[in-house]
């Protein structure tokens, strides 16, 4: 766990200064919601992962809609403190779990499907038995490879920033021939963020 958590924070800037950096990999047509969305309840409530003097809190709130909330608040030595908000939905092909999430204004929209400048970023998690939280983000350097062989549709700047434009079936077509380790770097620690729920 304090491997993972290490190697977590130290990649925390990159996970949560998200679509705007070359990080991650943007989606304008992400993995459809279910018909009939619900939050996932075990997604539901305070994350936390800490290392030394950092602590990472995650909370996540549900929405009528079924749509989520997501309040990021990092504390660091010298009492930084960095505030991030993310809004989104979970969502599953097959028995895979995925989120789908994107920056939120300060203020929540009252309709979720309304054009938004930011793309979302789709990532893989997993919650155990024990109440372990892992997230995986889709890897950007396996979406650009996929991008410039032409297996999705996209851009990818000059800044290395790639932006995926393939429709949302072709996404999950794709993801279903190649498998959930086609688009994660399972290999490497530090690109699986873990949480736990906090002690009380």
């Amino acid at each position: 766990m304090k491997k993972y958590a290490r190697i977590g924070l130290v990649a925390i800037e990159c996970a949560l200064i998200l679509l705007v950096t070359s990080c991650v990999a943007e989606f304008l047509n992400p993995i459809p919601p279910p018909k009939n969305l619900k939050p996932d309840s075990a997604l539901l409530g305070e994350w936390e992962m800490t290392e030394g003097e950092s602590i990472m809190r995650m909370y996540i709130y549900p929405r009528p809609s079924g749509w989520i909330d997501i309040i990021c608040i990092e504390t660091g030595p010298n009492n930084k403190v960095r505030l991030d908000v993310y809004e989104g939905y979970s969502t599953r092909i097959k028995q895979e779990r995925f989120l789908c999430l994107r920056e939120r204004e300060i203020h929540a929209k009252k309709k979720e499907d309304k054009k938004d400048q930011f793309g979302y970023f789709i990532g893989h998690y997993k919650i155990t038995e024990n109440d372990m939280f892992s997230f995986s983000l889709f890897d950007v350097e396996k979406i650009k490879t996929m991008v410039r062989q032409g297996e999705l549709k996209g851009t990818i700047t000059s800044g290395e920033k790639v932006v995926v434009t393939s429709k949302a079936n072709e996404l999950i077509a794709l993801i279903s021939k190649k498998g959930i380790d086609g688009f994660i770097n399972s290999m490497d620690p530090g690109k699986t963020f873990i949480f736990s729920r906090p002690k009380k």
